[in-house]
């Protein structure tokens, strides 16, 4: 595992192998986007742009595997899904609210826009939302969830449309 680049999230992401909760949450679409985000098989750019789609085409080298959602140039990664590309800013928000008062409460305190800034407060809250933190805190993992699952609704609802004014 330590040597698959596709596994690079799940190393991040797991330390013991052991039932995650979430896992038994019962919004079943909730539960996939988060399964295929933690696990690598998602619809994000760093997952897609490894293939080839048709016989004229070349697995993207990873510098070009950039998100077209919000076109700024930065690779659609777990981390920029997440904590960054701007279309989710408004669901984002929801969920830092969150994070915020639930690191301040239980953990240690965070002030969430800064450490978005920062590679260190990046992780922090990466292992908050999709990490250890997320798999033993309820109020992260129904923020996370959620947010999950109403992103990834408006990411493929803008891939459709953009598909269907190409085609």
């Amino acid at each position: 595992m330590q040597h698959k680049p596709k596994l690079r999230t799940y190393q991040q992401l797991k330390s013991k192998l052991r039932f995650e909760r979430y896992l038994a949450t019962k919004d079943r679409e909730a539960r996939e986007a988060m399964t295929r985000l933690r696990g690598g098989t998602n619809e994000l750019r760093i997952e897609t742009g490894r293939y080839a789609i048709t016989n004229r085409d070349r697995p993207l080298e990873l510098s070009e595997r950039r998100c077209l959602i919000c076109m700024s140039g930065e690779i659609e990664d777990e981390t920029h899904f997440v904590l960054d590309c701007s279309v989710y800013e408004d669901l984002r928000q929801e969920m830092l609210d969150v994070v915020s008062s639930t690191l301040s409460r239980k953990l240690q305190p965070i002030e969430v826009g800064k450490a978005r800034n920062e590679e260190e407060g990046r992780k922090k809250i990466m292992a908050a939302l999709v990490g250890e933190l997320f798999t033993s805190e309820p109020e992260l993992r129904a923020a996370a969830l959620h947010f999950c699952k109403r992103a990834m609704k408006r990411r493929n609802k803008i891939v459709r449309e953009v598909l269907d004014q190409k085609t």
